[in-house]
C-alpha cells in the first residue's frame, strides 16, 4: 500500500468512526426524547433526566439540519410544560431563540413557536420583545392557524392593556374574541378576564365583579378548570378592594393550596403576594411581611420581574404603613425602576403615588407634591383617573399628611 492509499484509508475510518459517533449521538437524543414522552407528566422523573436532555438538544442545535429541526422543535412540545412549572423560562427561552435560528435557516413554518417564544419573553419581562414575536406570531398564522393566530392576538392584547395601551388593546381584543366564544373557553375566559382587569383599574369594582362572577359560574357550569387560577386570584383581588375580607380570604387561601398542591413557584409567589395586601389592609403587618417575603423569593426563582416589581410596592407599602419613610423610599423606588425598564406604564404611575407618600411621611413636602403630580398626570394620560379614584388619593395623602404631623419624623 503506498502512502496515497494509506492516507484515504485513515481518511476512511475517520469518517466511518464519526458516522458511528453520529449515529449513537442521535438515537441517544431520539430514546431521551422518548422517556421525556413518556414520562411527560411525572416531573421528579424529568429532573433527574434534565441534564442528559439538555445535552442532546445543545448537540442537535450544532447539526443545523432538517432531521435535527424536527427533533428540537419535539424536544420543545413536549418539555414546555416541565420548564414551565419547574421556573426555567430562561432555559425555555434559550431553546425557542435556538430552534427559531435554524427553523429561520431551513424555511421552516416557526408561528406556534414565535408564540411561545412571545410568551416566555414576556414571563421574563422582555416586553418590547415579546410584543415583536407576538406580532410575527400572528402574521405568521393567520391564514392557516387559527387557533395560534387567535392565541397570539390574545397575548399581545393582554401585553398591550399592562402598558397603558388600552384602547389598541380592545382593538386588538375585538379581533379575536368572535373566534374564541364558541371555539375555547379558556381563551374567551381570559379576553374576558382583561375587560374585567380594565374596569378595575377604573375602580369600576362592581362591573369587574360581575364579569370574573360570570366566567367564574360558567366553569362550574362546564366543569372545566379553564383560567380558575386566574380567576381565583382577580375575585380575591376585587373583593379585597371592595373591603370584603373574608370573601377575598376564600378565595386567594384556595389558589394558594392549589399552587402549593401543584408546587407552582409561580402561582404560590402570586397568592402569597395577593394574600400580602388582605393581611395589610387588616393591619397584620408581620403576616404581610411574611407573605411578601415569600412572593419575592419566588418570583426571584423564575426571574419573573413583573411579579419583583409588584412586591417591592408592597414592600415599601408596608413600611409606608409603619410610616417608616426611607426604608419605603428604598423599595419604591427600585419597584420603580424594574417598572420603567418593563414600560409598565400603570405600575410606574402607582410607584410614583407610594414615592409621594414616603415624601411626605420624611416632610418633604415639595417633593411629595412633586410626585404625587407625575403620578397623576400619568394616570390622566392612561385615561383612568376616575373622579373617585382622584378623591380616594387626595383622601389618602391627607391622611398622611395628619400622621405625619403628629407623630415624630422617621429620620
Amino acid at each position: 500500500m503506498n502512502l496515497f492509499q494509506s492516507d484515504n484509508a485513515q481518511i476512511d475510518l475517520q469518517n466511518r468512526a464519526h458516522h458511528t459517533i453520529h449515529s449513537m449521538l442521535y438515537i441517544a437524543a431520539q430514546t431521551r426524547l422518548n422517556l421525556a414522552q413518556q414520562y411527560q407528566a411525572q416531573y421528579s422523573r424529568l429532573d433527574t433526566e434534565f441534564a442528559n436532555l439538555r445535552s442532546s438538544f445543545d448537540w442537535l442545535i450544532g447539526l443545523r439540519s432538517e432531521e435535527a429541526a424536527q427533533l428540537l422543535n419535539k424536544y420543545i412540545e413536549v418539555l414546555t410544560p416541565y420548564l414551565q412549572q419547574r421556573g426555567l423560562q430562561k432555559e425555555l427561552l434559550r431553546w425557542c431563540e435556538a430552534t427559531l435560528s435554524l427553523n429561520t435557516t431551513l424555511q421552516r413554518k416557526s408561528a406556534q413557536l414565535l408564540l411561545l417564544n412571545g410568551q416566555t419573553q414576556y414571563a421574563l419581562g422582555e416586553w418590547s420583545k415579546a410584543k415583536d414575536n407576538l406580532i410575527a406570531a400572528a402574521e405568521a398564522s393567520k391564514q392557516d392557524d387559527m387557533p395560534t393566530y387567535a392565541r397570539a392576538l390574545l397575548d399581545l392584547g393582554r401585553l398591550q392593556f399592562n402598558q397603558g395601551d388600552y384602547e389598541i388593546a380592545f382593538q386588538t381584543m375585538k379581533q379575536v374574541e368572535p373566534l374564541l366564544q364558541e371555539t375555547n373557553f379558556e381563551q374567551w375566559a381570559a379576553i374576558r378576564a382583561e375587560v374585567a382587569a380594565y374596569h378595575l383599574n377604573r375602580e369600576e369594582l362592581d362591573a369587574a365583579l360581575a364579569i370574573y362572577l360570570e366566567i367564574y359560574g360558567r366553569n362550574k357550569q362546564q366543569g372545566t378548570n379553564a383560567s380558575t387560577s386566574h380567576i381565583l386570584l382577580m375575585l380575591g383581588v376585587v373583593y379585597r378592594r371592595k373591603k370584603d375580607y373574608a370573601q377575598a380570604h376564600f378565595y386567594l387561601e384556595q389558589l394558594l393550596k392549589g399552587a402549593e398542591i401543584e408546587q407552582s413557584q409561580g402561582k404560590i409567589a402570586t397568592a402569597a403576594h395577593h394574600l400580602a395586601w388582605v393581611y395589610l389592609d387588616e393591619r397584620n403587618i408581620l403576616v404581610a411581611r411574611k407573605l411578601c417575603g415569600r412572593a419575592i423569593t419566588h418570583y426571584e426563582a423564575i426571574s419573573d420581574q413583573r411579579g419583583i416589581s409588584d412586591s417591592y410596592e408592597q414592600l415599601g407599602c408596608i413600611a409606608l404603613t409603619e410610616q417608616q419613610g426611607e426604608e419605603a423610599l428604598i423599595h419604591l423606588q427600585k419597584s420603580l425602576t424594574m417598572r420603567r425598564q418593563l414600560h409598565n406604564q400603570q405600575g410606574i404611575a402607582s410607584s410614583l403615588r407610594r414615592i409621594a407618600i414616603a415624601h411626605l411621611i420624611l416632610r418633604h413636602v415639595r417633593k411629595g407634591l412633586h410626585y404625587l403630580w407625575q403620578s397623576l398626570v400619568m394616570y390622566h394620560s392612561l385615561k383612568i383617573l376616575t373622579r373617585q379614584q382622584l378623591t380616594e388619593t387626595f383622601l389618602e395623602f391627607v391622611y398622611y399628611w395628619r400622621l405625619t404631623n403628629h407623630t415624630p419624623t422617621s429620620h
